[in-house]
Parts: structure tokens; C-alpha cells; sequence
């Protein structure tokens, strides 16, 4: 990055003003400040990078959210290129998270003034979706392996461990050879033997506790806001988070011929069932026939999160009906906000701006 010297020497100016003062967001980066203050313009860009990072996974210690806010506030009021860049890469859906009046009022006040800064307005994506919410009377929230992501419940592509201590108890030679590359011929082969894989699997996730997000879904679950949890995990995270706050078991569906209007529905398998054969990796789906009568009469929205809709059973049964009816908003990381209907997003940022947006839906407060 490249300044004009007048811009350059007040961005140095700025950086040693931090630089004394000890701003510690930069955690292990914070060398890189350091540089800047030195007049050392290479470091200038990824100081910006580190922090827009931060800001935008939600990774900053509590309290920091503001400091990083005004920082790169400050810096954009230097330069045009500086907040041209800013602004290209800062998350408007945190901001919105942030500047919410149900905020931390220094913290609303800094990000107003940061978006005047940016010349953006906030996006109105999560508030409409939970109007959508209250004026339908609940929703349908289906949750896959991003949505446990952040409680070390492994993904398909990190279960490679587990498969081959699956395939060499089954008596396969060099199962990593094999995993490396047939991986379909794999799970095909663990599915003969699904008992020995359901227990490695089963030892690896009864540790696993609830993150945040899995607490906001029973509390919104608990108070009606979400009706129906479609879940395609075999983790016990979300009763876990259930007991937890309420001390009961959640409303469960484990298996077909049972209805409820108000349940967490495990499609693919339950770890506190694991006698019970599960859907394995690369399988068409499970939907049960209750659910299907249940789906094809609501005008609930529905909305998916960490679920990348892989199975055919699941996309012809569930998704294309619920599309057809309530809608579908779908919020992982590797979406963009195009369509509107598709939020990138983390399952714990989702979580937390679905749960402030409903509160301020709820009393028509979103800002202009």
C-alpha cells in the first residue's frame, strides 16, 4: 500500500499514539503495529488485514470490539484508499450485530460513527428474516456439522482418522491408501461393519460439550421461536445445551411413526442411539414421514445453517417442499450475501444476530 508522505506520516503518527498506549487486540500480531509506528509501510496493510479479521470471525476478546472499531475508524479518516479498503472488507452484517440498540451503547455509538466513516448502511438481512419469524409465528431451523463446528465435532474431511481405525478393525491392509483414494468405496465398506464405526465415532463425541450458539437454540427453541430443530448431527450438542439451561430433556424424534408439532428431529443418526444404524457419509438422506406431513402443511420460514444439502433424499423430500412453502434462508461461510436468501456467516455469529434481531423485530426497533 502505497500513501501520499502527508497521509503516510499521520498514519505513524496514529500507530505509535496505540502503540504506547498498549492496544492488545493485535494479540500476537501486535509487532506488526510496532512497524508501523517505525514508518514501516509494508506493515500498514496487514495490520489492517489482521484486524478486519478479527473483527469480522468475532474472535476478539470481549471489550475489544470497540477499540478495533475506532482504530480502524481513526485510520480511515486518513485516507481514502485506507477506508476504500476498509470498507471493501468489513463485515456490514457484524456491524449491524453491533450497532443494534440492543448493543452496548458506546459500542452502538462507535459503529455509527465507523458506518458514517465507511458511507454504508447497515443491512437489513437478519431483522427482516426475524419479522419473517414473528409474523409467521416460529420457524424450522435445520443445522448440519457447521453448525457444531466450533465444539470440535469433526467434519467430513477431517474423518479420516476415524475411518481408518474403522476400515482396520474390519481387517482392510493400508486403509489410508485406501481413504486417500476411493473415498466413496470407503464408507461403502464401513457401512458393512456400521457398529465398529458408530463407536469410534461415539467415543470421539461424548466428550464434546455445547458452544454458545447450541445455547441460543435451545433458549429460542424453549420459547417458541424456532418450532421444529431438523438436525443431520449425530452429536448430543444441542440436548446437552438443553439440559443444561432447563434441566429437562429436550422434545426428541430419533425415528419414524412419531409426531410432535414442537421437537428436535435427529435425521441421520443420534449418539445416545447408536445401537441404531445411522446415515454415513456420502448415503442419500433420511426424512421421515412424519416430518414430511408436518412440512407440507406449514408457512413457517425455514432456515439452514451449516448444512450443505448433499443428500438427494433430503433435497426432494424437506428442502424443495420447505422452498415451496415458508422459504428457505441459507447462512454458512462459504455463501455470499447474493441472493438475499443466503447469508455468509458462522453458526455462532448467525445464532447471536437471529437471537438480537428478534428481540428488536419485536419492538420495531431496527435503525435506519
Amino acid at each position: 500500500m502505497v500513501l501520499p508522505p502527508s497521509e503516510l506520516n499521520r498514519v505513524k503518527m496514529l500507530a505509535a499514539e496505540y502503540t504506547r498506549s498498549g492496544f492488545f487486540p493485535m494479540g500476537n500480531d501486535h509487532e506488526l503495529l510496532v512497524r508501523v509506528a517505525s514508518a514501516d509501510p509494508t506493515a500498514l496493510s496487514p495490520v489492517i488485514s489482521v484486524l478486519v479479521r478479527l473483527y469480522n470471525n468475532g474472535n476478539l476478546i470481549s471489550g475489544y470490539e470497540k477499540s478495533v472499531i475506532i482504530w480502524l475508524n481513526d485510520f480511515a479518516r486518513i485516507s481514502e484508499q485506507l477506508r476504500s479498503d476498509i470498507e471493501a472488507t468489513i463485515s456490514k452484517d457484524v456491524l449491524d450485530f453491533h450497532g443494534s440498540d440492543y448493543a452496548e451503547p458506546s459500542l452502538k455509538e462507535a459503529v455509527r460513527k465507523f458506518s458514517e466513516t465507511l458511507k454504508v448502511k447497515r443491512p437489513k438481512h437478519y431483522f427482516d428474516l426475524c419479522r419473517k419469524i414473528l409474523t409467521s409465528n416460529g420457524s424450522i431451523l435445520i443445522i448440519g456439522a457447521g453448525f457444531s463446528y466450533d465444539s470440535y465435532a469433526p467434519l467430513l474431511r477431517e474423518m479420516e482418522g476415524i475411518a481408518c481405525s474403522s476400515l482396520y478393525d474390519l481387517g482392510v491392509r493400508n486403509p489410508r491408501d485406501l481413504y486417500r483414494t476411493e473415498e466413496r468405496q470407503v464408507w461403502e465398506h464401513i457401512s458393512s461393519g456400521w457398529q465398529i464405526f458408530q463407536n469410534h465415532m461415539s467415543f470421539i463425541l461424548l466428550p464434546k460439550e455445547p458452544c454458545e450458539q447450541h445455547l441460543i437454540l435451545a433458549e429460542l427453541f424453549h420459547a417458541g421461536y424456532i418450532t421444529h430443530i431438523v438436525s443431520f448431527n449425530w452429536d448430543d450438542l444441542v440436548e446437552k445445551a438443553y439440559r443444561k439451561l432447563y434441566n429437562e430433556d429436550i422434545p426428541k424424534i430419533i425415528k419414524e411413526d412419531i409426531e410432535s408439532e414442537h421437537a428436535l428431529w435427529k435425521l441421520h443418526g443420534d449418539i445416545e442411539n447408536s445401537d441404531e444404524r445411522w446415515v454415513l457419509p456420502f448415503e442419500e438422506g433420511r426424512v421421515f414421514q412424519a416430518l414430511q406431513r408436518i412440512i407440507i402443511r406449514t408457512t413457517v420460514p425455514a432456515i439452514s445453517i451449516g448444512y450443505r444439502e448433499q443428500e438427494k433424499v433430503v433435497r426432494e423430500k424437506l428442502l424443495n417442499v420447505l422452498e415451496n412453502r415458508g422459504g428457505v434462508t441459507r447462512i454458512r461461510t462459504d455463501l455470499s450475501d447474493n441472493p438475499p436468501e443466503t447469508f455468509s456467516d458462522n453458526a455462532l455469529m448467525a445464532m447471536k444476530k437471529i437471537k438480537l434481531g428478534i428481540e428488536a423485530a419485536k419492538n420495531s426497533t431496527y435503525p435506519a
